[in-house]
């Protein structure tokens, strides 16, 4: 990061800030005391998920719904144990990794009264609110502050060195909004990461104007402490995957791969997040000779591709008993194709898991598809995100209902994810 990135960044932080709330909570996410890491992938547009997780016993129906886009039925992969949904013939190395009960999926995500713009949908899923309620702190920051009281006073320190969340991109997320300041480090992989000397006492501080020039100081300084440590991970000598492709052609691939050499340069930080943009297919969604090849299929092989690179590295630094990865989008998309080739926005979605000791099956049931559908009809919901996202927190991070409960406000069913 170069001094100028830094005072453009911390000049946002009364919305977005780029500064971590170095949460020692993160440091000690787990149980008895492991340190587990959550790898969140945000599908970034809102995912199809009838042509990712294929309910093959609703196919016929499907196909009245969908002609142009239905995956023809000999192109979807089938998965291990399950003969009534299949996956999306760009998903080869996740179906593999499910067959190698190393992924599972849970069907029906999303929350009641779905919101339909990216935007407010989006806000929804990362601050962990209804869509009747706005929110300005995210999810997994409420929840390190349950843990961790008063920050960001006395952090970082000996015991709590690195930075608890990670985001790998450009720009930062209400995920990590606390109600002070923002609790993750942003990383962009095309910047360089430098480190720049901030002074505390440089000119007038006596003036209301000069406290809070303190105060921004304040947070670059401490955001340097953090920056540092990264520096010193980023540095750490790893050989990667083959299986990844050269840079710049899957640029989930791309973030994954520096979140693989952040956790073998031993940073102790417990949650990242990562992203593929892309998924908005309103036109042009797939080919019209070959539905299982266009706009789509390419997402999903990135994301496919991407997991799987990561996974290999993860297996070869020997930290693949403290990964849990997991994706998410704002919404799905609609069941009724739409006249450009493409789908609109829509309600729940699929959501995918892989790790050494997650659930791997598919949790819930298949969506029904009627007979007779308009372009308005929508999947149903089986499963609240909150219950997603509390039973990750309980059963991976070790935390305790109650505090589950804070978080989201309310009570929302466990669903097994962790066996």
């Amino acid at each position: 990061m170069r001094r100028k990135e830094f005072i453009k960044n911390a000049a946002i932080t009364t919305f977005f800030p780029f500064v971590l709330n170095a949460l020692s909570a993160c440091n000690r996410l787990g149980v008895r005391g492991q340190n587990r890491i959550i790898v969140l992938i945000q599908l970034v547009g809102g995912n199809d998920g009838l042509n990712t997780l294929i309910p093959i016993d609703q196919y016929k129906n499907l196909s009245l719904a969908r002609p142009n886009l239905i995956i023809p039925e000999n192109k979807i992969l089938q998965l291990n144990g399950f003969s009534n949904v299949g996956l999306h013939p760009s998903l080869e190395a996740i179906k593999d990794l499910f067959d190698n009960k190393l992924a599972g999926f849970i069907q029906g995500v999303g929350y009641e009264n779905p919101n339909y713009s990216h935007f407010r949908s989006s806000d929804i899923w990362l601050t962990g609110s209804d869509s009747s309620k706005v929110l300005y702190t995210g999810w997994m920051a409420r929840y390190l502050e349950t843990i961790f009281k008063n920050y960001p006073s006395g952090y970082p320190n000996e015991s709590n060195t690195d930075p608890p969340a990670i985001k790998i991109g450009d720009t930062g997320t209400y995920l990590f909004q606390g109600k002070s300041m923002d609790m993750s480090i942003v990383i962009d992989p095309a910047t360089p990461f430098n480190v720049s000397d901030v002074s505390l006492e440089e000119g007038d501080l006596n003036t209301l104007a000069g406290q809070e020039v303190r105060s921004i100081r304040e947070i670059l300084l401490q955001t340097n402490k953090y920056s540092a440590v990264i520096k010193n991970a980023l540095s750490t000598t790893i050989q990667h995957s083959k299986l990844y492709p050269k840079e710049g052609e899957n640029t989930l691939a791309d973030q994954l791969k520096v979140v693989a050499k952040l956790i073998k340069g031993g940073l102790k930080t417990s949650v990242y997040l990562v992203e593929l943009k892309g998924f908005d297919t309103h036109d042009g969604q797939a080919d019209t000779k070959d539905p299982s090849k266009g706009w789509h299929a390419d997402l999903l092989k990135k994301l496919s591709q991407g997991v799987n690179c990561f996974w290999d590295d993860i297996n070869k630094i020997g930290r693949e008993n403290d990964v849990l990865g997991m994706t998410f989008s704002e919404f799905g998309r609609r069941i009724m194709a739409n006249g450009g080739n493409g789908t609109d926005h829509g309600s729940s979605q699929p959501i995918l898991f892989f790790g050494n000791q997650i659930n791997s099956s598919i949790v819930g049931s298949n969506p029904i598809i009627p007979d007779k559908i308009s372009a308005e009809d929508n999947l149903s919901l089986q499963y609240d995100y909150r219950s997603v996202f509390g039973s990750v927190l309980k059963q991976w991070g070790g935390a305790s209902p109650s505090s589950v409960n804070e978080v989201f406000g309310e009570h929302f069913q466990d669903i097994k994810i962790i066996v």
